[in-house]
C-alpha cells in the first residue's frame, strides 16, 4: 500500500469513529463534546469508546512513525538523485570539452596536413618548372610563348600524374566493386586512404583478365605513402599477386622499360648479385647483403 492510501485510508477510520462517538455520549456537534457533556454517558459506553479511540490513537501513531520513516527515506533518495544528477551533468560536460577537443585537434590536424600538401604540391611544381626550363634552356636563350605553354602543361600533368597510382594483377568481374577492391588492397598494407577515382584503363576483353587500375589520391604525400609500403603486398596472403606503380608518362613508361631490361641483363650477366631499380637507377649488391 503506497503512502498516500494509508493516509487516506487513515482518514477515513477518524472520520467515521467520530459522529459514532458523539452519538454514544449524546453530543450533536464537536463543540458539545466536553468532559461535563461525557459524564452523562453509560459507563460501558465511554469504556467501549476509549478502547476504540486507544486503538485508534495507536495506529495513527504506528501509521506515522512508518511515514516518518518513508518520508526520511525518500528524502535521502531525493538526495542520491541530486548527486547522481549533478554528477551526469559534470560528465557530460566533460565529454563535450572532450568531443571540442578532439574537434580542435581534428581540425589542426586537418589544417596542418592541408597546408603541407599545397607546400609540397607548389615545391613540386617549381622545381618540375625549373627543370623544364633548364632543359629548354641550352636550345633557346629566350623561352617562346609556344615552349613556355609546352613546359607549363608537362608541369601540370605530372603534378595530377603524381596523386595517380596504377594497380596490376587485380582479378576482373562482371559486377565487382571495384573502389572497395582497391580498398582492401592498400587495408591489406595498413592504409586506408581516400579514393576519389577508380577505373580501369583499356576495353574490357575475356574472361579472367586483369586490365590495370588507374587510382586518383587526394594528394601525392598519400600516393608516396601507399608506394613505400607497396612491397608488403608480395607477402600478402589475398594480395600477393597484385603490385602498385606509380602513374607514368609515355616518356617516364618509355626509360622504365629499358630500365627493366638492362635489370633482367644484369641479372643473366652478374647472377651473383642482387639487382634492384631504385629512384630511377640500377643498383647491385652482393646477394646476402639486405
Amino acid at each position: 500500500m503506497t503512502a498516500q492510501k494509508e493516509i487516506e485510508d487513515l482518514l477515513g477510520k477518524a472520520a467515521a469513529w467520530l459522529p459514532k462517538a458523539m452519538e454514544q455520549v449524546g453530543c450533536t456537534a464537536p463543540v458539545d463534546v466536553t468532559s461535563v457533556g461525557c459524564k452523562r454517558a453509560m459507563r460501558d459506553t465511554l469504556a467501549l469508546l476509549f478502547a476504540e479511540s486507544y486503538h485508534l490513537v495507536r495506529f495513527q501513531h504506528e501509521k506515522m512513525k512508518q511515514l516518518k520513516a518513508e518520508l526520511s527515506s525518500t528524502k535521502s533518495q531525493l538526495i542520491e538523485n541530486q548527486k547522481w544528477v549533478i554528477s551526469l551533468q559534470e560528465k557530460v560536460i566533460d565529454c563535450k570539452e572532450q568531443q571540442l577537443e578532439a574537434v580542435q585537434t581534428a581540425l589542426t590536424a586537418v589544417k596542418t596536413t592541408v597546408e603541407d600538401s599545397v607546400k609540397e604540391q607548389f615545391m613540386s611544381y617549381s622545381d618540375a618548372l625549373q627543370e623544364n626550363v633548364m632543359v629548354c634552356q641550352p636550345q633557346s636563350p629566350s623561352l617562346s610563348p609556344e615552349v613556355l605553354k609546352k613546359v607549363v602543361q608537362s608541369v601540370v600533368q605530372q603534378e595530377d600524374r603524381s596523386r595517380n597510382l596504377m594497380v596490376f594483377g587485380i582479378p576482373e568481374t562482371e559486377k565487382e566493386n571495384l573502389t572497395e577492391l582497391v580498398q582492401d588492397v592498400f587495408q591489406d598494407i595498413g592504409i586506408k586512404p581516400t579514393l576519389e577515382t577508380v577505373s580501369r584503363l583499356g576495353k574490357a576483353g575475356k574472361e579472367n583478365t586483369k586490365r590495370p587500375v588507374k587510382v586518383t589520391l587526394s594528394s601525392p604525400s598519400v600516393a608516396h605513402q601507399i608506394l613505400s609500403q607497396a612491397r608488403r603486398l608480395r607477402e600478402s596472403e589475398n594480395f600477393s599477386s597484385v603490385f602498385v606503380r606509380p602513374d607514368r608518362s609515355e616518356e617516364e613508361r618509355a626509360q622504365n622499360r629499358l630500365l627493366v631490361q638492362e635489370l633482367l641483363k644484369k641479372r643473366e650477366n652478374e647472377s651473383g648479385k642482387r639487382h634492384y631499380i631504385k629512384g630511377g637507377t640500377i643498383h647491385s649488391v652482393d646477394k646476402g647483403v639486405s
